[in-house]
């Protein structure tokens, strides 16, 4: 076997290897790459795909940047790196990778990226130009033949995003019956629902992704019961005394899903928790008694949420404390300030 056919198996392996999340697998395949020619591209685009998986950015974003300096004729980094912008909240470098890539691409699945990395960056910016912007950005994807579910569910995002609810439900429901696929469809029907302001569809299309997220497989960090309590328990161990006293006859309860009565008053099925209940602050006390209320924890949710078992624990973590805070009567913005959103 020549040493370019050895390194293009190599890169071959080595992504099959981060598309199933064997991110050691893949390091692995990356190592001997790099044996034989660490700076062609494909090495260097999987150097990069690798630190995204592993959560860093930054390391992503200079292999990328070094890319487009040795490469600059290769759409694939500039739309890596749009993606990584929007990321990082920072649309007007995404917008700059995006129309660059855009000038470049000629394979379809390419062209859809760049596309999809422009809409996000004008949805972000979000000033009325550029929503007008977005929208004539997608009507270049009219014309194409797109099948992959993952990709219809993402056009059918960047639709609604920008306002254009009739035609994110007619590329949503291209997927409805997909296998993998359809709980999203259903739960992105909802969302569309609600900003329509029909409120028994929307009730309807999140009744459905309930019973299909409840029929998925567990993931392999799944955890019991007694776990989950423990983690959940050792988050609120971090709060300060005062607080944890305040919160002594608040009950924490932890469920799959929201329930079925729980969605059809118009609770959102994949929430990952929710605070019932009247906010400290707004309560009118007897007696220093305060009004009934409770903390939820969804643990299908959560789970299905992270993408390993210590993404789990901070996940459930991160909502112990969130809920806790909307019991104190913070609000959004007030969640976001302290990095709790």
């Amino acid at each position: 076997m020549s040493r370019a056919a050895r390194l293009d198996a190599l890169i071959e392996r080595g992504l099959s290897a981060l598309m199933d999340g064997d991110l050691e697998g893949a390091e692995r395949k990356l190592a001997e790459a790099r044996r034989i020619d660490s700076r062609h591209i494909d090495v260097l685009l999987l150097d990069a795909g690798i630190r995204r998986e592993r959560g860093d950015d930054s390391g992503a974003l200079d292999v990328y940047q070094r890319v487009i300096q040795e490469y600059p004729d290769d759409p694939v980094a500039y739309i890596s790196a749009a993606e990584l912008h929007l990321d990082a909240y920072d649309p007007d470098a995404a917008l700059t990778m995006a129309d660059r890539a855009l000038e470049l691409v000629d394979e379809e699945d390419e062209l859809i990226a760049a596309v999809l990395a422009k809409v996000g960056a004008h949805v972000l910016r979000g000033d009325e130009h550029d929503v007008a912007a977005a929208r004539e950005a997608l009507a270049e994807l009219s014309s194409t033949g797109i099948e992959d579910p993952g990709t219809v569910l993402n056009v059918a995002g960047a639709h609604h995003a920008v306002g254009e609810l009739d035609t994110a439900l007619a590329w949503l429901q291209r997927v409805v019956d997909d296998e993998e696929y359809g709980g999203d469809a259903w739960h992105g029907i909802g969302m569309v629902r609600e900003d329509k302001g029909d409120r028994d569809g929307m009730i309807a299309a999140f009744l459905e992704t309930r019973r299909r997220d409840l029929a998925e497989p567990l993931p392999p960090w799944h955890v019991t019961v007694d776990e989950f309590e423990r983690i959940a328990s050792a988050a609120f161990a971090e709060l300060p005394e005062g607080v944890r006293e305040r919160l002594h006859n608040v009950p924490m309860l932890i469920d799959d899903v929201p329930s079925e009565e729980m969605v059809r008053d118009g609770v959102d099925p994949r929430l990952l928790g929710l605070f019932q209940g009247v906010p400290m602050s707004d309560q009118m006390t007897v007696g220093g008694v305060p009004q009934v209320t409770d903390i939820h924890l969804f643990q299908r949710n959560l789970e299905r949420f992270a993408q390993d078992a210590e993404e789990l624990a901070e996940q459930i973590r991160i909502t112990v404390l969130h809920e806790t805070a909307h019991f104190f009567g913070l609000d959004d913005e007030d969640l976001e300030k302290l990095g709790l959103d």
